[in-house]
């Protein structure tokens, strides 16, 4: 009996060896490769459309990468005038195949149509920063009017 109960220990001890194995090689290593890949897919989008950034009405003041799995994008924004519906609309037809770069319009479209909504006497819309991940997210920023 103690035979039969020692061989399964040993062969549970060495599944869980494998399994562990499989998990840091195939896995883990896949999820690696998978965020270099998106990491050099979103920057190249990113730096290839400075022209596009123009017509927003924004520019890109600072790029923060978070090497996590899966990484993640933090973009800072400051607005320089604001564009009309219709120009915003044209930006996202001729980009709708570009995945990253889509994505980071409709954010700043949205920003834009919440802070056309507000209307504060003591503080001005200056700018924001959209953290492009497995959550998105928009933190639009406001300073104080003197």
């Amino acid at each position: 009996m103690d035979n039969i109960f020692e061989s399964a220990k040993g062969k549970l001890s060495k599944l869980s060896e494998n399994a562990t194995n499989l998990i840091n090689r195939d896995v883990l290593g896949s999820l690696k490769e998978y965020g270099i890949d998106k990491i050099n897919e979103a920057w190249s989008q990113i730096e290839n459309s400075s022209e596009v950034f123009q017509r927003t009405g924004y520019s890109i003041t600072e790029i923060a990468v978070n090497l996590a799995i899966p990484p993640t994008f933090e973009l800072s924004l400051d607005q320089e005038r604001n564009i009309s519906d219709e120009e915003e609309e044209k930006l996202l037809v001729e980009n709708k195949d570009k995945a990253i770069l889509y994505a980071i319009l409709v954010a700043l479209f949205k920003a834009n149509a919440v802070q056309k909504s507000i209307n504060s006497v003591q503080y001005k819309f200056s700018g924001l920063t959209i953290g492009l991940g497995l959550s998105p997210s928009i933190d639009m920023k406001f300073k104080k009017i003197n």
